[in-house]
């Protein structure tokens, strides 16, 4: 019965198809399409990558299976039915996709060399992504919001904007683990708050004491779902002129710590509160270690080329709730002129990906800043080059079966950071990443004017109650978090 119903559907693809341009010229290289697709890995069942011709004024593409089937798109851009698209992805999965493209200028009709986009074996079954659009500047956050995105689909939805809760910036938005069954967020204004939500109930809590410098943030989940780390940071912003590198975020001071999300009550360490820098903790994929980027403090803004990260990590017991007495040092990442932040593990516990600048751990403003996987059993740790360009890579998070990684890049215009993603295979080979398909992607991404900050990954759709959550979060009642003794 599989076998008739996919004939029935190649046959009904091919049939889509309308006779080609005539009086065509052939061109031996591939076109210069944007966004540029040409040889990326997908999965199958996302979005169609629908794109436009460099200098065209109309395109006829014709997208056929290695398996079977074949679909068509003709007008100004390549606009594939997303139906038609998707069946053919599903149809070909682990083969390739041959796209021959003709594009029209000034009347003449020109034919290319096809180029391949291959369909990853590999599905991506999570609902979408998760992200903040925020602008780019650093003015004002009047208008920001935290959005989802169906990566099947063009459908995209707010899940808390900045005209439900005025005046209030909304950061650090976290699943566990990809599933927004356990979710938390920070809010800075005039009602600051982190929000845990669990299994639909939600609590606001104030987690500065008075044994920690601030409120917490840069939070991951412990794969339990019982706790939750933060970085505790006391954060400056430094403005440069004459450099192409015209804002820089730096560390005054900061630790670490661990929050028990069913007792409210954070949990310290001595070798997590230092007179170092500690920053950016995570928990391993079995939840029994905290990664974590430390890295000596300044003494003046001026030498904050002189900061270098650190990938460290130490021992966590979950059933006592402790962090453990030993610190080990996993990448030595200054000795060599640089400095790590933002360590993802895998959730299958093989890899870690990380951001490698020159120095500091705010990656997002700096143009050199490239994404690493380290091997977690042999310690290797390569590039991730296909991924890679020559602008900002950061803000990475892997898929919830590990396959799969979005990150933000700067390589559209050098300003707006945008959302892509790339395939991992099993050996941790990273492929050419391609940008968040849209209906129409110069329209959508020239009009935004905003920056798609820390995307992520989620398995199922976000369902946060935007009456409750201002109704709540207005209220200034909070839950004040305790040390745990």
């Amino acid at each position: 019965m599989r076998t008739i119903i996919i004939a029935a559907l190649a046959t009904a693809l091919t049939a889509s198809c309308a006779p080609h341009p005539t009086d065509i010229v052939e061109a031996a290289d591939a076109p210069k399409i944007w966004p540029d697709y040409v040889g990326v890995t997908i999965p199958a069942g996302i979005a169609p990558l629908n794109f436009e011709v460099d200098s065209a004024d109309a395109v006829y593409v014709v997208v056929r299976g290695e398996r079977g089937g074949e679909i068509c798109a003709d007008g100004e851009v390549a606009d594939f039915d997303i139906d038609e698209w998707r069946a053919l992805t599903a149809q070909n999965a682990g083969a390739d996709l041959y796209v021959n493209v003709c594009a029209r200028r000034d009347g003449q009709w020109t034919r290319y060399a096809d180029f391949v986009v291959h369909v990853s074996s590999d599905p991506l079954d999570d609902y979408g992504l998760t992200y903040r659009k925020i602008a780019p500047g650093y003015e004002t956050f009047s208008h920001i919001g935290i959005y989802q995105r169906d990566i099947h689909t063009f459908d995209e939805s707010p899940i808390v904007t900045s005209t439900l809760v005025p005046g209030q910036c909304m950061c650090c938005h976290t699943a566990n683990r990809a599933n927004p069954a356990r979710l938390t967020q920070h809010y800075r204004g005039k009602h600051p708050a982190t929000l845990v939500a669990m299994d639909g109930k939600r609590k606001w809590l104030t987690t500065k004491t008075d044994s920690t410098l601030c409120n917490c943030m840069y939070p991951y989940w412990h794969p339990s779902g019982d706790y939750c780390a933060y970085s505790l940071n006391k954060v400056n912003q430094v403005f440069k002129t004459g450099c192409e590198k015209f804002i820089e975020v730096i560390d005054r001071a900061s630790d670490c710590c661990v929050m028990d999300v069913r007792t409210n009550e954070l949990i310290l360490s001595p070798h997590l509160q230092t007179p170092d820098m500690e920053t950016y903790p995570v928990f391993s994929a079995d939840g029994k270690t905290i990664f974590f980027c430390t890295a000596k403090p300044i003494r003046n803004a001026t030498d904050i080329e002189q900061i270098r990260y650190n990938l460290c990590a130490i021992g966590f017991d979950a059933q006592k709730g402790e962090i453990g007495d030993h610190v080990d040092t996993i990448l030595r990442a200054a000795p060599e002129g640089h400095s790590v932040s933002l360590p993802r593990p895998s959730y299958d516990g093989r890899f870690l990906m990380y951001c490698q600048t020159d120095y500091g751990y705010f990656p997002i403003d700096h143009k050199e800043s490239d994404l690493w996987i380290l091997d977690l059993r042999t310690g290797d740790k390569r590039p991730a080059t296909a991924a890679n360009s020559d602008d900002t890579e950061s803000f990475h998070n892997w898929s919830s079966d590990s396959r799969w990684i979005v990150f933000s890049s700067r390589r559209h215009d050098s300003v707006t950071s945008l959302a892509y993603i790339a395939h991992v295979d099993t050996a941790g080979n990273v492929g050419k990443a391609f940008l968040l398909p849209q209906q129409s992607p110069r329209e959508f991404y020239s009009h935004s004017l905003f920056s798609f900050n820390t995307p992520d990954f989620t398995t199922v759709k976000v369902d946060l109650d935007p009456r409750a959550t201002h109704d709540e979060l207005f209220s200034d009642e909070r839950i004040q978090v305790t040390i745990k003794k």
